[in-house]
């Protein structure tokens, strides 16, 4: 996981990968997460992918380093 504030857009949408990107952690590490709670996804309709929001990855940095 980065040390710095991951640089996403609060209101923008991300599947797993792309947040695993933003925090720089495998995407396993993200299901993971996931599972315990600390980071919550939804199914969009379109395309029936995954996605969180910007303030999700930021919550979920923020619970690992503040």
């Amino acid at each position: 996981m980065i040390t710095t504030r991951p640089e996403v857009d609060p209101a923008g949408l991300y599947t797993q990968k792309q947040a695993a990107d933003a925090l720089q952690v495998e995407r396993h590490t993200i299901k993971r997460y996931e599972d315990n709670n600390i980071i919550r996804f939804r199914i969009r309709r379109a395309g029936n992918k995954k996605v969180t929001t910007g303030t999700e990855i930021i919550k979920c940095w923020q619970n690992m380093y503040l």
